[in-house]
C-alpha cells in the first residue's frame, strides 16, 4: 500500500464515529496529487484498486476533496 493510502487509513481509523459515518476525505494539494498518481499507477498495472471513477475501492462512497491551502493535511469529514 502506498504511503498516502496508509495515511488515509490512519485518519479514518481515528475518526470519531459518534459524529456519524465519514462522508469526505479532505487532502492537501500534494497528497491529493499523490493519491491520483497512485491510483492511476495501480489501475494501469491491472490492479484492483480503482472503481470506474478512479476512486480507491476502500473509499467508495466517500468524496475526496482538495485543500489547496493546507498542502500536507489530511482531514476526514
Amino acid at each position: 500500500m502506498s504511503k498516502i493510502l496508509e495515511e488515509i487509513d490512519r485518519a479514518l481509523g481515528t475518526f470519531d464515529s459518534s459524529h456519524g459515518r465519514p462522508v469526505a476525505i479532505e487532502l492537501g494539494e500534494r497528497k491529493y496529487t499523490q493519491l491520483v498518481l497512485d491510483v492511476a499507477d495501480r489501475h494501469s498495472a491491472g490492479g484492483e484498486l480503482t472503481t470506474n471513477t478512479g476512486r480507491p475501492l476502500a473509499y467508495k462512497g466517500l468524496e475526496i476533496l482538495r485543500d489547496d491551502r493546507n498542502v500536507d493535511r489530511i482531514r476526514v469529514i
